[in-house]
């Protein structure tokens, strides 16, 4: 019963937040849950970056790409499927800087990298409220879409970006492993 309780609570607050109906939000939830009971998971603590992030058994980290951004601690993805992966930011930011204004400024580069229908919406990264910044790029017949997941701890901002050429299959795993996001303190 409690259980289900929380469950309801869950599809509630996705609803109030992303404006869907109750099935629609229902439906949603219980794929992703779904998707993360078949998925084996891997946490990899990074104390150096004071995060850790779950990833599918098979992904590996790679180094991170610092021509892409100064703020990249490193990337993460399966060698042998490259329709997706992840990286994951951490930056200093100015005291009192909110997740969707770090969402804004990241709206502005991608921009100018070619993304295209760009939303910022409230989300969660593990267990911090932030925004959710989302998008696509489009280029000769293929699309890469783009979820990145923000959340602030003082004057330090972590970003969870997910890209992906199959969206529609990536969804859920992007959204678990948002969830299982940890930001480690006194690290």
């Amino acid at each position: 019963m409690t259980a289900n309780k929380h469950f309801k609570r869950r599809v509630r607050e996705r609803a109030r937040r992303t404006g869907e109906s109750y099935t629609a939000a229902l439906r949603h939830l219980r794929r992703v849950d779904a998707e993360e009971h078949r998925v084996q998971w891997k946490r990899i603590e990074r104390p150096d970056f004071a995060y850790a992030v779950h990833v599918p058994q098979g992904w590996h980290e790679r180094p991170p790409n610092t021509k892409n951004s100064p703020w990249e601690t490193a990337r993460y993805g399966d060698h042998s499927d490259r329709r997706h992966g992840a990286i994951v930011f951490r930056q200093p930011v100015r005291p009192g800087r909110t997740s969707a204004e770090m969402a804004e400024i990241a709206r502005s580069s991608l921009e100018s990298l070619g993304f295209a229908d760009i939303e910022i919406v409230p989300a969660r990264l593990g267990e911090r409220d932030g925004a959710l910044l989302s998008g696509v790029k489009r280029d000769a017949g293929r699309a890469l879409s783009i979820r990145e997941y923000m959340a602030m701890d003082g004057d330090v901002g972590f970003c969870l970006g997910c890209w992906s050429t199959v969206p529609e299959e990536d969804l859920p795993l992007f959204e678990a492993m948002a969830g299982r996001f940890e930001i480690l303190v006194d690290v």
